[in-house]
């Protein structure tokens, strides 16, 4: 069913933080010529609410363009136009938002965040269940199509993250989802790593205290937040993603106690170190040997002599 109203009647989908999703200029700028060419098309499907006013299920670009050609006096004063309203609860509402912010935005973390998040909230409320218990299949199920459970469980940690004030939203805010994926993985390690480590040192320790735990959580936190901080503004300077991890450790050691000189993550780097796996992988070269060109031979034998020379002064060096 299609109503008449006017722009001044419409509301945004209650759903959709407009300060983390904003309006695009240059979709609005698009469809406003669109609009003066070719007339306006109502891409735009409204729900009724209180009095005689209406919530925007999609189409939010599409209305500011409208608004602003009104404004600009290029539309009469109190332009009125047919819109489809429907039927819509909430849930078909969050739904239609997703959908709305993949075509209008991409995968910016920014809006996975949002939509899941909002998503979350709404499972929360209506199933009675914590936040923190829902599971990336209950937010995957709920909005469908392409919010596959890898990329919900991605944002699903970023939130709990941001929740616990170990990362804040602004620092990877307009990033990537690849650049804010990495950094939430860097700074979840470090901030793990380093609690399991403080929380070792005071267990057998009978007289430690809650709040001496308490201390440890936030000792550990402090410095994946300034670990965060760092890897963000390195991406925004051009950095890779690929020197995220030293960039993480320059940072941690920026935030050691001038009497500290010990870092839990680079122990726990160091033993992940596996000489077996090398050894595993030159052995089964080694199978296949007689299949080498003369060259390869060589300069496989060439490179493992360089490497045990190398591994001989890194040995020396840790004495």
């Amino acid at each position: 069913m299609k109503t008449t109203m006017t722009l001044q009647q419409l509301r945004p989908n209650p759903f959709r933080d407009l300060g983390r999703c904003p309006i695009h200029r240059e979709k609005v700028e698009a469809l406003k010529a669109s609009i003066r060419t070719t007339g306006f098309w109502d891409n735009v499907v409204v729900r009724k609410v209180e009095g005689e006013f209406y919530e925007v299920a999609y189409g939010h670009h599409r209305i500011e363009a409208l608004k602003e050609l009104e404004r600009e006096d290029l539309l009469e004063k109190n332009f009125r136009m047919e819109l489809p309203v429907r039927k819509l609860d909430d849930a078909m509402m969050i739904r239609m938002m997703a959908n709305e912010n993949v075509q209008e935005f991409g995968v910016s973390s920014d809006i996975i965040d949002d939509t899941v998040g909002a998503a979350r909230q709404f499972i929360s409320k209506i199933s009675k269940t914590p936040v923190r218990d829902i599971t990336a299949s209950d937010v995957s199920q709920f909005l469908g199509g392409s919010w596959n459970e890898d990329k919900v469980q991605i944002s699903l940690q970023r939130l709990g993250l941001f929740d616990r004030g170990t990362i804040k939203r602004e620092q990877l805010k307009g990033l990537s989802h690849t650049a804010a994926k990495a950094i939430q993985r860097e700074v979840a390690k470090v901030e793990k790593t380093l609690l399991r480590e403080a929380m070792n040192q005071i267990e057998g320790d009978q007289a430690s205290t809650e709040a001496d735990r308490k201390a440890c959580r936030s000792r550990a936190q402090n410095v994946a937040t300034h670990v965060a901080g760092e890897l963000s503004e390195h991406i925004r300077n051009g950095g890779a993603i690929g020197e995220l991890r030293v960039k993480s450790i320059d940072a941690q050691i920026e935030k050691l106690p001038d009497d500290e000189q010990k870092l839990s993550s680079i122990d726990a780097a160091a033993r992940s170190l596996s000489a077996k796996e090398f050894q595993r992988k030159v052995e089964l070269l080694m199978q296949y040997r007689s299949f080498m060109s003369e060259d390869v031979q060589r300069e496989m034998g060439e490179g493992l002599a360089e490497l045990s020379d190398w591994c001989m002064q890194m040995k020396e060096q840790l004495g």
